[in-house]
């Protein structure tokens, strides 16, 4: 079930999205700012906006619904998933902060792919007519808009790949990282206070402050939960990962990325 729309606050413009990556780009890449100094993401940015709160395992949108919006998140994790025709879930991407959802909005009517809360989500919604404005009046918008495109492509290529070719522990292994990558990535650009650090995706020192569920990964990866189940296993046994009280513990990071075949995920993240 979607969630109820009356629950946005509409905005005047984007004043929550802290840290979003695309001013972040903007910084560092446009050429705008001098140096040591930041573009102020509201000259390029002065978009009417929505706030939108998505509890854990509620859908912000469903495939076919009506695709009106651009979301970016600003706080949790989604994911990105479709059903095929025997009723089995393809997890198609993760949704960290500062990362966009429901991008095809901008050539379809329709969304192709339905979104969900892998924990309590705060996402921000632009109409997608004011973002195509927007990304036709600010090159340095449409170009970071590009970057975020291109990334995405570079892990799911990887991903495509790995079920292609790669046994289930090297996917495993690899996909542990990257999720690790990633939210190290968003944490840097999405700095949180003391008072909400047990909220952060990524704990102080490299490890994921969120327990995954198996069903994840397996439809993720195109796995079985059993097959899931024994190859984390099998990583602990190793001493690789463990769990812990908050999520799941990088035992042995260079053992890991030794077995995952590790090369990064993509120029744009945090490769450590």
């Amino acid at each position: 079930m979607s969630p109820a729309w009356n629950h946005c606050v509409p905005e005047k413009k984007i004043e929550v999205v802290m840290g979003w990556r695309i001013p972040e780009a903007l910084k560092e890449r446009s050429g705008q700012a001098d140096a040591g100094k930041s573009v102020d993401p509201f000259s390029i940015c002065n978009m009417c906006s929505i706030s939108v709160s998505v509890f854990k395992s509620e859908n912000l949108y469903a495939e076919g619904d009506a695709a009106g919006h651009v979301f970016v998140v600003k706080s949790g994790l989604c994911f990105s998933f479709r059903y095929d025709e025997d009723g089995r879930r393809q997890i198609i991407d993760l949704a960290f902060p500062g990362d966009f959802a429901g991008l095809e909005a901008l050539t379809q009517r329709r969304f192709v792919s339905s979104v969900s809360a892998l924990t309590q989500a705060e996402l921000v919604a632009y109409p997608v007519d004011d973002f195509t404005r927007q990304c036709y009046a600010e090159p340095a918008l449409s170009r970071a808009l590009v970057e975020c495109i291109a990334k995405e492509h570079a892990i799911l290529t990887k991903r495509l790949m790995g079920v292609a070719h790669s046994p289930a522990s090297q996917r495993i292994a690899h996909f542990l990282l990257e999720v690790r990558s990633r939210a190290l990535a968003s944490s840097k650009l999405h700095p949180v206070s003391e008072s909400a650090r047990n909220r952060a995706l990524i704990t102080a020192n490299g490890d994921f402050n969120l327990k995954l569920p198996q069903a994840i990964i397996a439809d993720t990866l195109g796995l079985s939960i059993v097959h899931v189940s024994r190859t984390l296993s099998k990583l602990k046994e190793d001493g690789l990962i463990e769990d812990s009280s908050a999520g799941l513990r990088y035992r042995n990071l260079d053992g890991l990325k030794e077995l995952a075949l590790w090369e990064g995920v993509s120029p744009w993240l945090e490769a450590g």
